[in-house]
């Protein structure tokens, strides 16, 4: 993370920028192949929306 960005982001919280993916499985739990076909519900990219899945 470039310097003085660790106020703004790197983590889950209310403003923050945030990149992330939630899957329709817990990759954690699920069998090994199954996260890879696990369709997308959500993408988060620099703190902004940018998919919503069914």
């Amino acid at each position: 993370m470039p310097r003085g960005e660790q106020d703004h982001a790197g983590r889950i919280a209310p403003g923050i920028r945030a990149d992330l993916t939630a899957l329709s499985v817990d990759p954690v739990e699920a069998p090994t192949d199954e996260p890879t076909e696990a369709p997308v519900r959500l993408t988060v990219t620099g703190g902004h929306v940018v998919h919503r899945g069914d």
